[in-house]
């Protein structure tokens, strides 16, 4: 029997699924969910890269699809995340119940700021309650995909960004004490964006070290790392993660995936949304403390079949309204 083949799809399940894990089991091993973030900056910013050199180019017409693709990419499944979470936060609020113990940016926006952060996601806009709690670093994407075609178009100019990126990671110190600032603000998170779309420059150059199976089996075993080191993902681990990304990315291009790989990278998006709200569902039968057993996997099997309903009846559809890029683009080096 032939083993199916997974490549970008499965990865990002994967990925999606340890941040899920972070907020829906109480117990799960420090670092995988940074790690898991930076990891899809690196994948971002090597697909965008990618489409935009080889597919949409960089006149006016391709980034014009290749925004408006982004945006249909993004906003819509998070609107509807938006007004779930709404939903959810009124009513255990009507409740007395306070949400913010599953992660610590779940509750009510307050006053313009907030809800102009929550309608945009514009990264420059100070932040406070958030119906979508990961939209953080959903903001810093859609920043990031502002920016890229800038680093995409040439060699010199995403080997700046990672300069750049590097530096500013630097003077900010590699000490516990500036993690939160160094993995969750607009311009540290350059170095992971920059690297991936360094790494798809010189993707044919560095098909030699590419494994699959090997770099996917290292990344998940640099998570370990914290049990012997506890301090290390708030040091230079969240560094060495994007290093073993970049090599994972890499290895998982030209990966042909079949349906089954495109419904797990389908999946992604919606379980990534939706999981903290979807755990508070679970919080007045389960209570906060949320073991493997009794909340995490029920509430990740809810999580997991919703984001299907979601996938089918509305993503899906949606993509249909997608622009085609142009017809001829030469890939820019």
């Amino acid at each position: 029997m032939k083993l199916p083949v997974f490549g970008f799809g499965a990865s990002r399940f994967v990925l999606a699924s340890l941040v899920a894990a972070s907020h829906l089991w109480s117990n799960m091993p420090h670092g995988y969910a940074a790690y898991a973030v930076w990891a899809f900056f690196v994948l971002s910013g090597f697909l965008m890269t990618l489409v935009l050199t080889t597919k949409y180019g960089f006149d006016r017409t391709g980034l014009k699809a290749y925004a408006f693709n982004r945006f249909m990419r993004i906003f819509p499944l998070y609107w509807l995340a938006v007004i779930i979470g709404l939903l959810t936060l009124w009513y255990y609020g009507s409740v007395g119940i306070d949400l913010r113990p599953i992660n610590g940016e779940f509750h009510m926006p307050h006053g313009m700021r907030d809800w102009a952060y929550v309608v945009t996601l514009f990264p420059g806009i100070t932040r406070g309650g958030l119906p979508v709690p990961v939209a953080n670093a959903l903001a810093i994407e859609v920043g990031f995909y502002m920016l890229l075609p800038m680093m995409a178009t040439s060699r010199g100019a995403a080997a700046f960004g990672v300069v750049i990126g590097m530096l500013i990671n630097l003077k900010m110190g590699i000490q516990p004490e500036s993690f939160g600032e160094r993995y969750a603000t607009f311009l540290p998170c350059l170095l992971p964006f920059a690297v991936g779309a360094l790494i798809c420059q010189y993707r044919e150059s560095l098909s030699c070290i590419r494994m699959p199976v090997i770099s996917c089996a290292i990344w998940l075993l640099h998570g370990a790392v914290w049990f012997f080191v506890p301090g290390w993902p708030w040091h230079w681990g969240l560094y060495v993660s994007v290093l073993l990304s970049a090599w994972m990315v890499l290895s998982l291009h030209q990966q042909r995936g079949g349906r089954l790989d495109k419904m797990l990278g389908d999946l992604s998006y919606p379980i990534y949304l939706i999981h903290t709200t979807v755990a508070a569902w679970f919080v007045c039968a389960c209570g906060f403390a949320r073991p493997f057993m009794t909340f995490f996997l029920p509430a990740f099997a809810a999580t997991v079949a919703l984001s299907w309903l979601i996938v089918v009846l509305i993503d899906r559809p949606l993509s249909r309204l997608k622009r085609k890029p142009p017809v001829h683009v030469v890939e820019a080096r």
